[in-house]
């Protein structure tokens, strides 16, 4: 299980350093200005229901289903395989008709108060971008599907390749001066990753059935697959409503807050792909359809590992937001204004990573026990939550407001997969202790923030949050136990075995 993560963090490692760049060279080239937030909204309207169908409908839906028919009957497996991929071809061709034709309606929906010049940006890209869902649903759903085989080649690096296509669009784009290229380059990255999960997929089990299946267990193995992702199919009115607002009121207060939203978005998501994401799929994968004592027991162990790796990073951005927002985006075209804007939403956004990855991960637990409908409970309210502060804040608080919203959504949801899981025992302490080390650091930056120069203040800063996480994970026995144990246990067996 923790090669098959390991496999997974270092291709995801690998691609957020192409994703890292991406956003570096981005905010150089565009900045906050009408291109970056036209690309920004067409990229919102194209994901929002395909990412929603394939990271939680489709993916919770079929991979633990596969992985109990494939241990009793590997033709109805993927006679599975074959329903599940005709459910998403028509979807996702149904999406593709529907973000073609009314492109323009649906941009002035997401942003009414962004203005024509971004309007027209926006509704361009996403007309190019309509054509690539078909091959974002099923490229998605196959690369979760391969993880039942033990391989994590697909999931592991699917990251990298779609960031290599969105830096190459954006260095196009910037070249020769046609914003096209964003949307053209994330086209043929998703084509070329479809047939690459389709070949590999073929290899591995083969999509075709191998006998012939009577029409009853064809109708019984598709009703299982519908009754087991229905209860997910409401996510993408649901959790996705939750961006919506957020498009539409970052609109009203400016167009330079749509593309820091997600240059914000871009360092606290980093942080949960990282390290939750991993964690996640693995738990679906080796534990998908059970239920015991000795799950229970494992996801509170690896929920305690995911706390402990996200405090540090939630500790730097809620004390030093500014200086880690200078740092990495500070040039070109992303000048002092946007350094504000982004720093303001960073604070929030990134502070709240403490919880929003262990709540992702707590939530791929409940799928894993094919407790979707729980699941789906516990982000609905995570969403309202999110929802409400947008709504009545967002005249009060501004710019700050959407990171405000994101760090409620991050709270609600950990803290009712914390209750659903029944796991606030075996959390409470840890949980207690992290949040002091978040305090702790907090009240250090005070000290650290008079020193002269953002980047003294953020080198030290950086020192002070490592001293200060690591000196709370070593002084409380239960997290020096979870976390420096099995480390620790390691390297005295390599000791050992070298004296012998």
């Amino acid at each position: 299980m923790f090669k098959g993560a390991a496999y997974i963090v270092v291709g995801n490692l690998v691609s957020k350093l192409a994703g890292f760049g991406r956003e570096v060279a981005f905010a150089g080239w565009f900045g906050t200005g009408p291109i970056a937030a036209g690309f920004r909204i067409a990229q919102t309207a194209y994901l929002l229901p395909a990412q929603a169908l394939v990271g939680d409908s489709l993916g919770a839906g079929l991979l633990p289903l596969y992985r109990e028919m494939l241990a009793r009957d590997k033709d109805a497996a993927r006679m599975l395989v074959l329903i599940a991929a005709g459910y998403a071809a028509l979807l996702s061709a149904l999406l593709s008709i529907g973000l073609f034709v009314f492109a323009d309606d649906i941009v002035r929906f997401l942003v009414p108060g962004a203005g024509p010049k971004v309007w027209g940006i926006a509704t361009e890209l996403l007309v190019i971008l309509s054509f690539a869902t078909p091959a974002f649903l099923i490229g998605g759903m196959l690369s979760y599907l391969e993880t039942s085989y033990g391989k994590f080649g697909a999931i592991a690096w699917r990251p990298l390749l779609l960031n290599i296509g969105s830096l190459a669009g954006a260095a196009l784009a910037y070249w020769t001066g046609s914003y096209h290229w964003l949307a053209t380059a994330i086209l043929a990255s998703h084509l070329i990753f479809v047939t690459w999960t389709v070949l590999e997929v073929r290899r591995l089990g083969g999509l075709r059935p191998q006998r012939r299946l009577a029409r009853d267990e064809v109708v019984a193995i598709g009703g299982r697959f519908i009754r087991n992702a229905l209860s997910l199919l409401s996510l993408p009115l649901i959790v996705q409503s939750t961006l919506v607002v957020e498009r539409i009121i970052s609109s009203h207060l400016g167009t330079s807050v749509i593309a820091s939203v997600d240059y914000a978005r871009f360092l606290a998501d980093t942080t949960v792909q990282l390290i939750a994401m991993p964690l996640g799929v693995m738990t679906m994968a080796s534990h998908g359809g059970q239920r015991s004592a000795a799950i229970d027991s494992h996801v509170a162990q690896v929920a305690v590992v995911a706390m402990v790796l996200a405090t540090p990073v939630a500790a730097l951005m809620l004390a030093y937001p500014e200086q880690v927002t200078r740092a990495i985006f500070a040039r070109g075209a992303f000048d002092e204004h946007s350094v504000q804007v982004t720093a303001a939403l960073v604070r929030y956004m990134g502070g709240a990573v403490f919880v929003s990855v262990t709540g992702y991960y707590l939530i791929k637990a409940l799928n894993a026990q094919l407790r979707n409908r729980e699941a789906l409970i516990v982000m609905a309210a995570a969403s309202l939550s999110s929802i409400a502060v947008n709504t009545l804040l967002w005249r009060v608080l501004g710019v700050a407001t959407m990171g405000v919203a994101v760090a409620s959504y991050s709270l609600v949801s950990f803290a009712g997969a914390v209750w659903r899981l029944g796991l606030w025992r075996e959390l409470r302490l840890p949980i207690g202790a992290l949040a002091a080390c978040l305090l702790l650091n907090l009240a250090v930056a005070g000290l650290v923030r008079q020193l002269h120069g953002s980047l003294a203040q953020l080198v030290v800063g950086i020192v002070a949050t490592a001293l200060i996480c690591g000196a709370v994970t070593l002084g409380v026995p239960r997290l020096r136990v979870t976390f420096w144990g099995p480390m620790i246990h390691n390297v005295q067996q390599r000791l050992a075995r070298r004296r012998a």
